[in-house]
């Protein structure tokens, strides 16, 4: 069951297009009393590395000044990963890193906390990795 508690939501709304802000009280969350964790759209809004982020009232007033005056920053470029191509995953087992061979069966793509996913084949499953774990291969050609 889902407890998750929104006792403070608002939307902004620029021309036509309305962006609805919900504020969960950070303690519920694991974070520091008196912060909020921040859910835009119904995604999370978290740290680049996936972490909970949390917002004082300061930090949360110039958020919304920024959504409202210059909407939200820049998605970042997409990493330059054909597909399908020949890669390397890094997978921790046991505390130390295990690489596997395998091929990418899409094109990086942008999760909801904003990090690039590649998606991949590992022992017979298809996942999505983070695209910082994935090293490509260069191409060998033999000589005729």
């Amino acid at each position: 069951m889902d407890k998750r508690k929104f006792p403070h939501s608002f939307s902004v709304r620029i021309d036509t297009r309305r962006t609805r802000f919900e504020l969960s009280p950070a303690e519920d969350h694991g974070g520091p009393d008196g912060a909020y964790r921040i859910r835009v759209n119904r995604c999370w809004l978290d740290a680049p590395d996936g972490s909970h982020r949390y917002f004082f009232r300061e930090a949360l007033a110039g958020l919304i000044a920024e959504v409202a005056l210059e909407g939200f920053a820049a998605t970042p470029e997409a990493p330059d990963m054909p597909y399908p191509c020949r890669v390397s995953v890094c997978r921790w087992v046991d505390g130390l890193p295990r690489y596997i061979g395998t091929w990418t069966n899409s094109a990086p793509i942008l999760d909801a906390s904003g990090r690039w996913m590649v998606n991949v084949s590992v022992d017979g499953t298809r996942l999505f990795v983070p695209v910082e774990d994935v090293t490509v291969h260069p191409i060998r050609r033999t000589k005729p």
